[in-house]
C-alpha cells in the first residue's frame, strides 16, 4: 500500500475497527516508514487529548462555541488570530484524513491545545532559554558526548544525535515540541525572544509549534523551514536532500530567492544546494511528482508542464499556483487558465495581472485558495 492509502486507514487502526489484514498491513508499513510513524503518533496524541474534553459536550454545538469563547478572551493579536484559524480548518475537507467527525475532533483539540499554549506563552513570555529539555523516547540519544538516559538538556551549540534505535523529544523553550527520529543529528543554534533556531544535518524531526508564527526555524542543507504553524515532518538524508510534509497550518521553506509555502496536506521535495521543489498534494500521482522533479531539479520545465497539466486535479491547486512564476509565455497562461477553471480569480485580480506576476494579485489568489492564510501571517 502507498503512504496515502495507509494514512486513510490510520483512524480505524487506532480505534481497532479495521480487519486483521488491514491492521497487519498498517503495522508492516509503519514499521518501515518514518513519515507514517510520525503521523500515527500525532493521531494517537490527539486521540488521547480528546479524552480530556468533557464527555457531556456535543461536538455539533457546545464544543466549538466553548473553544471560541476562550479564544475571544485573548487580546486581538497574531497569537489569537493563529489560534482562531483552527475553526476555519473545519471547512477545509482536504485537510482531514478521514471524514467530518474526525476532522472536527482534530480541529477542536488543536484549537484547545493552542489556547492553552498561547496562554502559557503569553504568561511566561518568550524569553531566552539557557537550555532546552530533552526526553528520551527510546534507546540512548546522545547530547555532546553524554548519553541521555531519561532526561537531559540541550544548550546552544550542542548536538543531539540518535542512532537507528533511539528517538528523543525536545521541548522548544515554551513554544512547542520537536520529536527527533532515529539516525538523526540536530544542533541548537540559538533561542531567544526573537527566534528559536536549530540545524538538522541528517535524519528527521516532527515539529509541533503553538506560539505565534515566524519564531521557529530549522536550517537544512536545502534551505530553511520557517514555521507558520504548526505541525510538520522534515526529513534530511545523508546527501542533504529530503522532504517537508505539513499536517497542520503552513510552513515556508526558502533558499536564497527560491521560496515555497507548503499548506497542510501537501509536501515538497528538497535538494541540497538547490532548495525546495514545487509543493504537491500528498495524494498526487506518481506522474505529477516525477514531472515536478524533472522541472525543479533536472531543468526540464517544458515537458513537465504538459505532464503536470494532464495529471492535475483540483487537489493540485497548490502545485499550479507555485508553477505560475516558474513558467513563462504560453505555458504560464495555460497554468493560470487551468487553475482559474477550478478557483476563479477573486475580486481585485485580472488574468493579465496574474500572468504578469503582479505580486498582490498572486497573494489575493492564494488567499482565495486558502482562506485561513491571513490568520497565520
Amino acid at each position: 500500500m502507498t503512504c496515502a492509502e495507509i494514512r486513510n486507514l490510520l483512524s480505524e487502526f487506532i480505534d481497532g475497527e479495521g480487519s486483521r489484514e488491514t491492521s497487519e498491513a498498517v503495522r508492516a508499513h509503519v514499521a518501515s516508514c518514518a513519515a507514517c510513524t510520525a503521523e500515527l503518533e500525532s493521531l494517537n496524541e490527539l486521540r488521547e487529548a480528546t479524552a480530556l474534553l468533557a464527555r457531556e459536550i456535543e461536538p455539533e454545538g457546545d464544543l466549538w462555541s466553548g473553544i471560541e469563547a476562550d479564544l475571544e478572551s485573548l487580546p486581538e493579536d497574531a497569537a489569537q488570530r493563529r489560534a482562531r484559524v483552527f475553526g476555519a480548518l473545519l471547512r477545509m475537507p482536504r485537510w482531514s484524513p478521514t471524514g467530518f467527525a474526525w476532522r472536527f475532533a482534530l480541529a477542536a483539540v488543536a484549537a484547545w491545545i493552542v489556547v492553552v499554549g498561547v496562554r502559557e506563552w503569553r504568561s511566561r513570555g518568550s524569553v531566552e532559554a539557557a537550555a532546552w529539555d530533552v526526553t528520551t523516547i527510546e534507546g540512548s540519544p546522545v547530547v555532546g558526548s553524554h548519553n541521555v538516559a531519561t532526561k537531559g538538556s540541550l544548550r546552544s551549540g550542542e548536538w543531539l544525535e540518535t542512532n537507528a534505535a533511539s528517538r528523543a523529544r525536545i521541548d522548544v523553550a515554551n513554544i512547542g515540541q520537536v520529536t527527533v527520529g532515529p539516525a538523526s543529528a540536530i544542533r541548537l543554534l540559538g533561542s531567544s525572544d526573537k527566534e528559536h533556531r536549530i540545524e538538522l544535518a541528517r535524519g528527521e524531526v516532527n515539529a509541533f509549534i503553538w506560539a505565534p508564527p515566524r519564531l521557529f526555524f530549522v536550517e537544512t542543507p536545502s534551505g530553511v523551514a520557517e514555521d507558520l504553524g504548526c505541525q510538520y515532518h522534515l526529513v534530511v538524508d545523508e546527501q542533504g536532500n529530503g522532504s517537508l510534509e505539513v499536517t497542520l497550518g503552513f510552513v515556508s521553506f526558502e533558499r536564497d530567492t527560491r521560496e515555497v509555502i507548503v499548506p497542510a496536506g501537501a509536501r515538497c521535495d528538497l535538494r541540497a544546494g538547490v532548495g525546495p521543489g514545487t509543493p504537491y498534494d500528498v495524494d498526487a500521482t506518481a506522474e505529477l511528482r516525477d514531472a515536478l522533479a524533472s522541472a525543479d531539479f533536472a531543468n526540464h520545465p517544458g515537458a513537465a508542464v504538459d505532464t503536470v497539466l494532464a495529471a492535475a486535479t483540483e487537489d493540485d491547486a497548490v502545485t499550479l499556483w507555485h508553477l505560475i512564476p516558474r513558467t513563462d509565455g504560453a505555458e504560464r497562461e495555460r497554468v493560470v487558465d487551468r487553475l482559474a477553471s477550478w478557483v476563479p480569480l477573486p475580486d481585485g485580480t485580472t488574468r493579465d495581472g496574474v500572468v504578469a506576476l503582479d505580486k498582490r494579485m498572486l497573494e489575493l489568489w492564494w488567499e482565495e485558495l486558502y482562506p485561513s492564510w491571513s490568520n497565520w501571517n
